[in-house]
């Protein structure tokens, strides 16, 4: 049987190693379904197969073997591929690690069970190197467009930070010259004062949302130590600093139940005050936003609402995940989100929780954290 074929023939028993694979090569903390973790090498396998059946003529053979791949006017399935696992949080180790690994499966059934065991004849040569270069073809396809979203999000976020950091630097100057030319200090001070130092806290939370993206995206992880916590406390706080920085917004707060847990306290903090942060930034102005902490038997339920223009419904499973081409579409009302959303999500599935997003034109906009109140001690993510 021509290799091609044996491709063809055995399309789940590949598809199986490639899975179990991934699976067990997954990043920490998530749980992909099977469908997810096969992705598009389905796919791609027939793509190989359609061209390893294809005549080649001399030239394009030498020039495929340069590694001049045809143009295509849409994306291929090795790119798409690429994305999926940038967007899941695969390195680009894994990435490559992929397609070593599908090379030694195919080849490894196909001489264990189909190839001749006698001396190599020229049609079995030929579908070695015809193998071998779709294999080629696809990782470096999936390898360019990776590399090239890497460093398209890292502008992204540079514009979207330097962006949003523009604000707060204005009420920043404007309230130094302003306190400079004052004679006196005097009560009309204190307000300002207490404007500036939201401001400057905002700056500190998008820095420090910087920081937790590089390190979830190419350093080691978010490291976390948990610990007793009590997230209705800690929410408890958060909401009176911002009422007190925002006296524009109604700010509401309702707490039932028992919510302590055992997590990180300064991560769990930090979710609770990106998710406010978020509805004051896209709510409506001077608009009422309500806090919910409920304590239930083995978990804790965080929920922020807000008012305001809802999030279409077909796009509200990518608002976590800014590691995607979608966000730049025109019309996108994600596309100047920031980090902050992917810094809530990182840091709930490393406590192993769930986070989701309903918005309606009725209800509102209420984003949902659901956090186990037992985690392990040491948390990495």
């Amino acid at each position: 049987m021509r290799l091609h074929q044996f491709i063809s023939a055995n399309m789940e028993s590949i598809l199986k190693e490639w899975e179990d694979f991934a699976r067990a090569n997954q990043p920490p903390g998530r749980e992909l379904k099977a469908s997810e973790l096969r992705d598009h090498a389905q796919e791609m396998l027939h793509n190989i197969v359609r061209d390893m059946k294809s005549v080649q003529t001399e030239r394009e053979r030498e020039s495929k073997s340069q590694g001049n791949s045809p143009s295509q006017s849409t994306d291929t399935a090795a790119e798409v591929h690429a994305d999926e696992r940038l967007g899941a949080g695969f390195s680009i180790k894994l990435l490559v690690a992929e397609y070593r690994a599908l090379r030694a499966t195919v080849l490894r059934l196909w001489f264990k069970g189909e190839a001749p065991s006698h001396q190599e004849g020229a049609d079995e040569v030929d579908d070695l190197i015809r193998f071998n270069e779709a294999i080629d073809q696809a990782l470096a396809e999936s390898v360019a467009r990776y590399s090239e979203a890497v460093i398209e999000n890292s502008d992204i976020f540079v514009g979207m930070l330097g962006h949003d950091l523009r604000s707060p630097l204005q009420v920043i100057s404007f309230g130094a010259a302003k306190l400079k030319r004052m004679e006196e200090a005097d009560n009309s001070a204190n307000p300002l004062g207490a404007t500036m130092l939201a401001s400057v806290q905002r700056m500190k939370e998008m820095l420090n949302d910087l920081m937790d993206f590089t390190a979830s995206r190419i350093g080691e992880g978010l490291v976390m130590q948990s610990g007793p916590a009590d997230l209705g406390e800690i929410t408890r706080q958060l909401v009176e600093e911002f009422r007190s920085g925002h006296q524009d917004h109604n700010f509401r707060y309702v707490s039932s139940g028992d919510c302590t847990g055992n997590w990180d306290t300064s991560r769990v903090g930090q979710i609770c005050q990106n998710l406010i942060s978020n509805a004051l930034q896209h709510g409506n102005p001077e608009g009422d936003i309500a806090i919910g902490c409920e304590g239930l038997a083995d978990k804790v339920v965080l929920t922020i609402k807000s008012e305001g223009k809802p999030i279409p419904e077909s796009q509200q499973q990518d608002i976590f995940q800014l590691a995607s081409r979608k966000h730049l579409e025109a019309g996108n009302p994600n596309r100047n989100l920031g980090m902050g959303l992917y810094i809530v999500h990182e840091l709930v599935m490393a406590h192993h929780g769930r986070v989701s997003v309903l918005s309606t034109l009725s209800e509102g906009t209420i984003f949902r954290v659901e956090l186990p109140k037992r985690v392990p001690q040491d948390l990495s993510h």
